[in-house]
């Protein structure tokens, strides 16, 4: 307890400090804090693991805060045809989630309260993002330094694979040792690096895939360091992959490269040719460096296996609409009945149970038990409409660069459809800061327009 105490006094300390920082370095800083905060729940602080889960939710409040009470007033949304549909699509679903975190099968409305939170917090920062960076070259420069977290974060995760299950550097949050059921061969362990579990580190690498391929391409001026940085990223990256152990994880990096490359071939192929032509070295030498000093990752992960039907049955789970026993198609048990927050919560506060849910997996199964069939209507129309609005941006805009981070988040967002994002700790934030593409990159590629 005198633990708890003492993270709960260092969170608020380091609050105030934050406050310190202008509403742009909270957003950044956010973005960082969900990368890093599994280094104080498993190592530092296991014993305040929940609450320094939270700790990010505070930090980006208080830039929503600055931003809405003390930023300028000329705040100026670029609009498209797409656009308006996914306010018209959030709007609507904002409606019906409020209702539902009122639902008496919660037993309380802090439940409903909590799950809300999980929905909808971090919708702002599709709003926010036009007004973080300030160019192309600004937009650049962060990329480059968060991908670079991506460096002590792999070499982290070489050497939990390379440690035994019983190892420090394998425990879980709350200081636990790594579950068994992690296991995926010859007495190895599905790496989690910095991240509290597995699933998280996949979602983090799929993302870092992509933010990775723009920088690839040759579309903007590198100088030697940063093409040897982005190389040497790439390598850690698809070594960690076969360490997670995880087929989805490559399943998604193949659909975001193999999109990308159809796209951009149809657009423009001599482009394409050559980006393939100078691939063809460093993916030679990436082979030959995994073969040579990652053969028990590549082993593992292939020992591990699974059928080809196994991997699309649990996508056409992941997609298909389940009824809910006892509930019509337009109610549900309420937003947040599902979330593994809302027993710990419950506890806390001796709160009443509320009415047992059904269990599921599947986002969209979760979300059809807490909202409904019309909610999960209403939240994927706008999840669509979002998609649309990313390719209407990628087909109208100039700069190559911009052009392929929207082609990017396009892909991103498509393989997040059967995935989890309202359940996923970090999933949820990159998915709505890729939804600020469709406002960043029209003002971005203006700005490159007119100077």
């Amino acid at each position: 307890m005198d633990k708890i105490l003492l993270a709960l006094t260092l969170l608020i300390i380091i609050c105030i400090i934050f406050t310190n920082l202008n509403w742009r370095q909270l957003v950044k800083a956010t973005l960082f804090l969900i990368v890093f905060d599994g280094v104080m729940r498993k190592w530092i602080l296991p014993q305040a693991s929940n609450v320094i889960y939270l700790f990010k939710d505070i930090v980006l409040l208080i830039a929503y805060i600055k931003f809405f009470l003390f930023y300028r007033t000329d705040f100026q949304l670029i609009k498209n045809k797409y656009t308006s549909i996914v306010h018209i699509f959030l709007f609507i679903s904002s409606i019906w989630l409020i209702f539902q975190s009122f639902n008496p099968d919660l037993g309380s409305p802090i439940i409903g309260i909590f799950g809300l939170s999980r929905y909808l917090l971090y919708v702002p920062l599709m709003w926010l993002l036009p007004y973080i960076f300030k160019s192309e070259e600004d937009f650049i420069k962060f990329l480059r330094n968060y991908l670079l977290c991506l460096i002590p974060v792999c070499i982290l995760g070489i050497f939990q694979f390379y440690s035994p299950p019983s190892s420090f550097l394998n425990i879980a949050p709350g200081g636990e040792e790594a579950s068994e059921a992690l296991g995926f061969a010859n007495g190895k362990i599905r790496i989690s690096s910095v991240f509290a579990f597995p699933n998280i580190y996949t979602a983090y690498l799929v993302v870092c895939f992509g933010f990775l391929l723009p920088l690839l391409t040759g579309q903007i001026k590198q100088s030697n360091f940063w093409r040897i940085i982005t190389f040497l990223e790439l390598f850690l990256l698809i070594a960690n992959f076969f360490m997670t152990g995880s087929r989805g994880v490559m399943v998604n990096s193949a659909l975001i490269f193999v999109g990308y490359l159809v796209v951009k071939s149809i657009d423009n192929f001599a482009i394409i040719l050559k980006f393939l032509k100078k691939l063809t070295v460093p993916a030679v030498i990436v082979v030959l460096l995994l073969s040579r000093y990652f053969a028990p990752a590549i082993d593992a992960f292939v020992t591990r296996g699974g059928s080809s039907g196994e991997f699309s049955e649990r996508i056409g789970y992941a997609l298909s609409i389940h009824s809910v026993p006892g509930k019509s198609i337009m109610d549900g048990y309420g937003t947040g009945a599902t979330q593994s927050g809302a027993q710990p919560i419950k506890k806390l506060l001796s709160l009443p149970p509320g009415s047992t849910p059904p269990s599921a997996e599947a986002e969209m199964h979760k979300m059809t038990i807490e909202v409904g069939l019309v909610g999960v209507v209403f939240w994927y129309g706008m999840r669509i409409t979002l998609m649309m609005a990313l390719w209407f941006i990628y087909k109208n805009l100039y700069s190559p660069f911009l052009k392929d981070m929207a082609l990017v988040a396009f892909f991103i967002h498509l393989q997040f459809l059967p995935g989890q994002v309202v359940f996923h700790p970090l999933s949820v934030v990159y998915y709505w800061f890729f939804s600020g593409f469709i406002f960043l990159l029209p003002k971005l590629d203006m700005k490159n327009y007119f100077t």
